[in-house]
């Protein structure tokens, strides 16, 4: 691949494995908000169980999809995918290729001590997302009951429970996984990290407190 060949594709599978990482990421904190607010707010989403039951059983079989999606060793996009991509392209990631890509000075900060992206360390990447704890358990979980129904898993919910738990630990380790990695790769090409913080997390906590205060005032009205 031509040097202006693999930046057009480096900027493309960026910018688009960016947009699922986030997706991912995204549908765990709301998901986590929607569970968490059930210790203090279940009164709120009671006044609307249908939608927020829908919306929580639909995040929960994105992040599923979504996490086994990336992380899948054998899918034809994906970080799995995306390392071979860099790994076939490695000179075009060196430092010099960095300094001319972005016209740093001999002196950069950005050119100090870097660590030149090597077999060994995309391999070390590679058992990385191997070792997640989550792993297993996405690819479960979407193998017997999201991606389609398997007969023995399908009248035995419990079992996924046994078999597949997800913690909230693990999918939180997985998405920073994710993010670590792409950004990585990232400051080596042209020196963009990004930030993964979910935009506006709480607005669910806003509306929720704010819809208990008008079911209050309303209950607080009929009563004087």
């Amino acid at each position: 691949m031509r040097r202006e060949e693999f930046e057009q594709h480096f900027s493309d599978y960026r910018k688009y494995l960016r947009a699922e990482i986030h997706r991912f990421r995204e549908c765990v904190a709301v998901y986590r908000q929607i569970q968490e607010r059930k210790t203090d707010r279940l009164d709120v989403l009671n006044q609307a169980p249908a939608f927020f039951g829908v919306v929580e059983g639909t995040l929960f079989t994105s992040i599923v999809l979504w996490g086994d999606k990336l992380f899948d060793e054998k899918g034809q996009r994906g970080l799995f995918n995306f390392l071979i991509f860099v790994e076939n392209n490695r000179k075009w990631l060196t430092t010099s290729e960095l300094q001319r890509r972005k016209g740093y000075a001999d002196d950069h900060w950005m050119l100090v001590d870097r660590i030149p992206i090597t077999l060994e360390s995309i391999e070390q990447d590679r058992l990385k997302i191997r070792s997640l704890e989550a792993l297993k358990s996405l690819r479960i979980r979407r193998d017997k009951f999201h991606g389609h129904f398997d007969k023995d898993y399908f009248f035995d919910r419990e079992r996924l429970q046994s078999e597949a738990p997800l913690k909230w630990g693990d999918l939180e380790e997985a998405g920073n996984i994710m993010g670590s990695m792409l950004n990585n790769y990232s400051v080596d090409f042209d020196g963009t990290c990004f930030d993964w913080d979910t935009l506006n997390i709480h607005d669910l906590d806003m509306l929720l407190r704010n819809a208990k205060r008008g079911k209050e005032a309303r209950l607080s009205g009929a009563h004087t």
